[in-house]
């Protein structure tokens, strides 16, 4: 069984008449797991590659869900921020990424790097742990699509793949997959906003137009604002491109 490590908050000493004070980062530890699943797409873009007769997905998506734990700092809503390379002729690649948890007295934050293999992930965290807890060490493995997100995602206990990777550069070109070719423009009144969706009524009264928001929500954009939206159809779903208040 895999182990997280939680390394709660520093240590002081005072050390003889000096009256120094030493600091220990990784004085109290313990085992801590959660249980992860982020299959909501929140925003999602991909490029195709082709090199030397294999293909290879980049992708870069953002996901949420919920992780579930008996430690409060690891227990909440969990986003996940994800770039992956894949080889879909090997079945192997790599992602990276950023992982967030809205913990009930604060949030948790850690980077990770794993090994896809067909889906399958294994790799290691580390991060910090709500308000000055401690440092967060520890295992990741689940199942990853760059559609799907993370399910059955397991954190400091599960198994993984086990598998090792070397990654070579080679020359590769972009694959002619089609462009995005529906531009959408709106002009009217934001009806809403989230961390997800911008939806606007138009000015002429037609029914209200919505966008998903990418990496970067919009900033000093607030319902009620008379605003110019324009999105790209990704995938078959209107991405925000840019946003502007007009007068």
């Amino acid at each position: 069984m895999k182990k997280t490590i939680f390394v709660a908050a520093a240590l002081a000493a005072l050390v003889a008449s000096s009256v120094a004070v030493a600091h220990l980062k990784s004085g109290n530890v313990s085992a801590v797991s959660a249980t992860l699943s982020a299959p909501t797409t929140v925003h999602l873009s991909t490029r195709t590659l082709t090199c030397a007769g294999q293909t290879i997905e980049i992708s870069t998506g953002r996901y949420t869900g919920t992780s579930t734990s008996t430690t409060p700092d690891l227990a909440g809503p969990v986003e996940l921020k994800v770039h992956s390379v894949y080889n879909t002729t090997t079945k192997l690649g790599t992602v990276d990424g950023y992982l967030k948890i809205r913990a009930t007295d604060n949030r948790s934050n850690a980077r990770f790097s794993a090994v896809n293999s067909d889906g399958k992930l294994d790799g290691w965290l580390r991060g910090t742990a709500g308000h000055r807890d401690g440092i967060l060490f520890g295992s990741l493995s689940g199942s990853f699509s760059k559609s799907g997100g993370l399910t059955d995602g397991q954190l400091g206990t599960g198994t993984g793949a086990n598998t090792a990777v070397l990654a070579k550069r080679v020359d590769c070109n972009p694959s002619t997959t089609a462009r995005p070719s529906v531009r959408l423009t709106v002009r009217g009144t934001v009806e809403s906003i989230t961390d997800s969706a911008l939806v606007v009524k138009p000015a002429d009264g037609t029914a209200s137009q919505s966008c998903m928001i990418g990496e970067r929500k919009p900033e000093r954009i607030e319902a009620g604002d008379k605003v110019e939206m324009t999105c790209l159809q990704r995938e078959g779903k209107f991405v925000l491109e840019q946003v502007r208040k007009r007068r």
